[in-house]
């Protein structure tokens, strides 16, 4: 006996009609019968009779009819259930990433966790730092790459690498600047930044700063205007790239950059936010053994 039968049986018991039954099913009145057939050969009873071109049920019919619904519903739950069960199993990951040079680098790693658990249902946000060790605490955020360090038992932090930042400009006869410009020379010119990881304020106490999120005006300013951009390596090599006239020079002399660290919950009950925190921490750190050698 299969649950097909049963739910053919039950249905065209409940409409009394084969022809009906069987557009409802969407079989074949054909096969519709057939199984039925096959389900009385099997029972060793006669479900229906005919009177006309309706059919009844038989007695037997009567009370197997409320035992086949009984089967059917118990078989529903146990759907339910395994459903259930299916939806618990799957584990989410809830991730904030701070935008930085190696945010490709960061994802490519999460990539290789995602092919080893593809039962993870993730989402990958941006929030304000401020309120990411309350959320981690907190149990809503899993593992986040932020620019602080949490210190204390109920959060673990490494740290990934430093983003550094560069000045880039158009060299002419107002603006020119040597490799390694002076904090005050910097500040002798507006300065752009684009969304910085860093307050630039902090650091540029004396320098007028206007922040721009369209790559295409920061680079019409440097272009037309005395302006110094105060970015990214990626940012300036986006640039760059549409503009090869601009400067680009590195601001590590000033010590202007911005560590970026992995953080997790000390007690973290999922398997794969251990996995991707210390395959970041040992990535990261042969990637940085290898860029200082």
């Amino acid at each position: 006996m299969e649950i097909r039968q049963l739910v053919y049986f039950t249905e065209t018991a409940r409409l009394q009609h084969m022809t009906e039954a069987a557009a409802v099913l969407n079989v074949a009145q054909s096969a519709l019968s057939r199984q039925i057939g096959l389900l009385e050969s099997d029972l060793g009873i006669k479900l229906f009779r005919r009177e006309g071109r309706n059919i009844t049920l038989t007695e037997d019919g009567r009370e197997f009819y409320e035992d086949a619904l009984k089967i059917l519903e118990a078989v529903d739950r146990t759907r339910e259930k395994i459903s259930e069960n299916k939806m618990k199993s799957r584990q989410s990951l809830n991730i904030h990433v701070t935008k930085s040079d190696m945010t490709s680098k960061i994802l490519h790693t999460f990539q290789s966790i995602l092919g080893e658990h593809s039962d993870i249902d993730f989402n990958i946000e941006t929030l304000d730092e401020d309120v990411i060790e309350e959320k981690l605490n907190d149990g809503s955020l899993d593992i986040a790459i932020s620019t602080e360090r949490f210190h204390g038992e109920s959060i673990r932090s490494a740290l990934l690498f430093d983003q550094n930042y560069y000045y880039i400009f158009k060299e002419s006869g107002k603006v020119n600047l040597p490799v390694k410009a002076s904090m005050n020379e910097l500040e002798d010119f507006p300065l752009l930044v684009m969304d910085p990881l860093l307050d630039m304020k902090k650091h540029f106490k004396n320098a007028s700063i206007l922040n721009v999120n369209d790559p295409a005006i920061v680079q019409h300013l440097l272009i037309h205007h005395p302006y110094i951009a105060v970015l990214t390596h990626e940012e300036c090599r986006m640039l760059k790239y549409n503009y090869p006239k601009f400067t680009v020079h590195n601001l590590e002399h000033l010590n202007i950059r911005q560590p970026l660290y992995a953080s997790i919950p000390a007690e973290s009950a999922k398997p794969f936010a251990e996995a991707w925190y210390s395959r970041l921490k040992d990535e990261f750190s042969s990637f940085t053994d290898r860029m200082m050698h």
